[in-house]
């Protein structure tokens, strides 16, 4: 008490040894500090009081090998023969200090035979507890591709579907658990910090792979299969045409299939051998494309919960068979229309459902009163605007919605009124309208709790009418919207006197604008702007640096100079007004020249690019397309 201190607590694993430590350290306002370390999330989260925790970056190979010989020698020199061995090793570590510290201290009981240097990973995971949900989860992780960037949506679904889990919130704490712990890496955050995608350390899906070979949980393979080896209960497999042409069977006895090759397959060839498969829970096929399948094709597995193909027709059976079915999902390349039989509606367990371009019969689309009271997510629906009304009985529904993505092309008849009815799925949060010529929504009344309002191709004036209805509205996205003036050059978009009171996150993608005139008043609890393909935009409003919220202004292909000099002004003012630098607050992307330029170069050298040598991975999810030139 009255004299001033620094305390380190180093690695604290528990929440309540803090509360009960911090009684004993007084606060008098002398400029007396507490460190805490922890590899546990939740509890630096806890533990703040003044500042936001603070993540260590990743170690270089140099300092992971670094950190690894002075584990291991401790006051030695590392001998010259181990230095490429432990050059190595250290990479491996991929910069994570928790990872370099167990492998050393593994080696350095025998640290000089170079042989048990290249033995000691298959050892690094062995306290985890392998009766706990939590591993299961992670073992889980095995079932996709090395590097896979996972959806947490699709990973919550597979996890339900194969009972390893009792419901959506179970599987989020869960994933929480690992990700905390540092098994699971946040590859993307939603805009209000929950997690979209995962990956898993290298390190982590090798040992998922022999953990899970060991225990008979999962078998992942590559290339020729041999189904009689296998006894256990799922399979992550590559079709090859090595083996279509052996024609050997599944186990029956098989729970989950996931395919994870990308390729293209004639009709017919494995799935005889998959309908044998009368204990599936788990089929995803949507990484193997076939030309035409049909929903008959699975009439036999009536446990199926989770499905997901990919094929360039696709035709429902008219008589329902899949009454155990959670989760749907449709790919295919382009735009065939996939009809859907009366007995959809029979399917009341779904729960999440893509199908881009349904349509209903017509028959029985008006009949009964079936409804899917369980559907919470549908996306990828597209519809001819001349059948809104046909749209509106389908809404009625699907009364619990939370997320929908509807779309609807074709010209509307200006002599009669276009108005989908939205506004009865009260559950609704996310909602991605698109159309495919701009349309002047009038009348449009959209649910309350929206959250989250993707908008393309609409009239921004008829639509700021229904944005401004949205009292909990955060996150609004507007791409390739038409304004009523003809000059792009003299176009101009007016917010001054509209106020989004929740409004976190505003994307603006391709708008042919180039004023801007907006208040800070417009946005008071406002953090996020991205601006996107605005070509003839010329300047952010000034106005954003008296946003006392503000964390990042991101600018992503631009052309105008004058945009990038009137964010940096922004910058400028914030220092100014605050006194500090908001280091984060300026992110600025390619120009569509260099970018170009880069990708030429490329396409020069190699006929494959990967997608994460062109552009940065958080610009590729799923609300957004990605355009390259011709090669």
């Amino acid at each position: 008490m009255g004299k001033r201190y620094l305390i380190v607590l180093d690695d604290m694993w528990d929440c309540m040894a803090w509360d009960d430590l911090r009684l004993s350290f007084p606060d008098v306002g002398n400029r007396s500090r507490i460190v805490v370390t922890t590899r546990l999330e939740k509890v630096g989260k806890h533990v703040m009081h003044h500042i936001d925790p603070y993540y260590l970056p990743f170690l270089t190979t140099e300092e992971s090998c670094q950190l690894l010989q002075r584990k291991v020698f401790q006051q030695e020199d590392c001998p010259p023969g181990l230095e490429d061995t432990s050059q190595a090793v250290a990479e491996i570590c991929k910069g994570l200090p928790l990872v370099v510290v167990l492998v050393a201290g593994i080696i350095k009981k025998r640290k000089v035979e170079e042989s048990w240097w290249n033995e000691v990973k298959d050892a690094l995971f062995d306290y985890l507890d392998h009766e706990s949900e939590e591993y299961t989860c992670l073992l889980y992780m095995g079932m996709f591709s090395e590097d896979a960037i996972i959806p947490v949506s699709k990973l919550i679904s597979l996890w339900i579907a194969e009972d390893l889990v009792e419901n959506i919130e179970s599987a989020e704490d869960y994933l929480m658990d690992l990700i905390s712990s540092n098994m699971v890496m946040v590859s993307k955050r939603e805009y209000n910090g929950k997690v979209k995608y995962c990956q898993v350390h290298d390190v982590v899906f090798h040992f998922c792979l022999v953990k899970s070979r060991e225990e008979k949980f999962m078998l992942a393979v590559k290339g020729l299969f041999q189904p009689l080896v296998w006894k256990g209960s799922r399979v992550s497999f590559s079709f090859s045409e090595e083996h279509s042409k052996t024609q050997k069977h599944f186990q029956q006895h098989l729970r989950s299939l996931i395919t994870t090759n990308r390729g293209k397959s004639n009709d017919g060839i494995h799935f005889c051998q998959i309908s044998e498969l009368r204990l599936l829970k788990v089929l995803d096929l949507s990484s193997h494309s076939v030309h035409i399948l049909s929903s008959a094709t699975f009439k036999p597995l009536y446990h199926l919960k989770y499905l997901a193909v990919f094929a360039d027709e696709f035709y429902f059976h008219p008589e329902s068979h899949l009454l155990h079915l959670e989760t749907l999902i449709v790919k295919h390349d382009w735009i065939p229309i996939v009809l859907l039989p009366t007995s959809f509606w029979e399917m009341e367990k779904l729960r999440h459902v893509e199908i881009y371009n349904a349509k209903f019969d017509e028959q029985g689309m008006f009949e009964g009163s079936s409804k899917l009271e369980n559907l919470r997510i549908l996306r990828n629906d597209r519809f001819p605007t001349k059948e809104v009304g046909r749209v509106n009985v389908l809404l009625k529904r699907y009364p619990n919605l939370h997320q929908l993505h509807i779309g609807f092309w074709g010209i509307v008849d200006s002599r009669e009124p276009f108005c989908p009815k939205l506004e009865n799925l009260m559950q609704l949060q996310v909602l991605r309208l698109f159309f495919q010529w701009s349309i002047i929504v009038s009348g449009l009344q959209l649910p309350s709790n929206i959250k989250k309002l993707i908008l393309l191709g609409t009239d921004i004036e008829s639509a700021i009418s229904f944005i401004v209805g949205l009292p909990r509205l955060e996150y609004l996205k507007i791409e390739y919207v038409d304004f009523t003036e003809n000059e792009p050059c003299s176009l101009s978009w007016f917010l001054r006197h509209i106020t989004l009171h929740k409004l976190k996150f505003l994307k603006l993608v391709n708008l042919d604008i180039s004023r801007w005139d907006t208040s800070e008043e417009s946005f008071p609890l406002f953090e996020t702007l991205v601006v996107k393909r605005c070509d003839n935009l010329e300047e952010i409003p000034l106005s954003f640096a008296d946003i006392p919220t503000l964390k990042q202004i991101k600018l992503i292909y631009y052309k105008n100079e004058s945009l990038k000099a009137s964010v940096v002004k922004i910058k400028e003012n914030v220092e100014e007004n605050e006194g500090n630098d908001r280091r984060d607050l300026i992110t600025i992307k390619q120009k569509y020249r260099q970018s170009i330029l880069r990708l030429a170069k490329i396409h020069a050298s190699s006929k494959f690019v990967l997608i994460d040598q062109l552009f940065n991975i958080d610009e590729l999810h799923a609300e957004d397309e990605l355009y390259l030139p011709d090669p």
